[in-house]
């Protein structure tokens, strides 16, 4: 079962991004044709040319792609607790809810912290998927695609230079926040 919810994670995000580019097309695309058999939608939607909807799916993509990475990490996490608080809490009958509140979810405060980390820095510096599925339209590019435009499609070297120290910037500060902001709670776990 892992290795099966492992899949979207494994497959390149090149290969991955093709894939629902082709499946999210308005004029031939399976997501469409499925919508329309199921008479949920009367017309195709265009997916991705639009731009309302070009970052939605690119969200609902990348979210599709890297949820398997979450669930990974927080399932390692969870192996790591100690289990003889909850044989202890199941002795004492308490409910799961109270379990789940009181116990778990304190104990996996780091691991949380740590994949919400990793997941933030990963969204802010993403090229290759948004690159591939919407073509370069400027209604969902993100900071890495305005950089990678400006340096190759322009040749404006000092502004595309600029826009990739300022990305790079901005994850230094927000993981240097982040990480102090939650220090102490890091801290009390260890």
């Amino acid at each position: 079962m892992r290795a099966i919810v492992l899949i979207p994670w494994t497959i390149p995000t090149i290969v991955s991004a093709r894939m629902w580019a082709w499946m999210l097309n308005d004029v031939y695309g399976i997501i469409n044709e499925l919508l329309i058999k199921a008479s949920i939608i009367d017309t195709p939607i265009p997916w991705i040319a639009s731009n309302n909807l070009s970052l939605v799916s690119i969200i609902l993509v990348d979210v599709w792609k890297t949820t398997p990475y979450m669930a990974l990490l927080l399932l390692a996490g969870l192996q790591s607790l100690p289990q003889d608080c909850f044989e202890a809490a199941e002795v004492d009958g308490i409910p799961f809810r109270k379990i789940f509140m009181n116990l778990i979810l304190p104990m996996m405060k780091p691991t949380i912290i740590v994949a919400v980390i990793f997941r933030t820095l990963d969204a802010i510096r993403i090229f290759d998927l948004v690159y591939v599925l919407n073509c370069g339209n400027s209604a969902s590019a993100t900071m890495s695609v305005y950089a990678r435009k400006h340096l190759v499609d322009y040749a404006d070297v000092g502004l595309g230079s600029a826009a990739a120290t300022a990305l790079l910037f901005v994850i230094a500060i927000l993981t240097v926040l982040y990480v102090s902001f939650n220090r102490k709670k890091l801290q009390a776990y260890s």
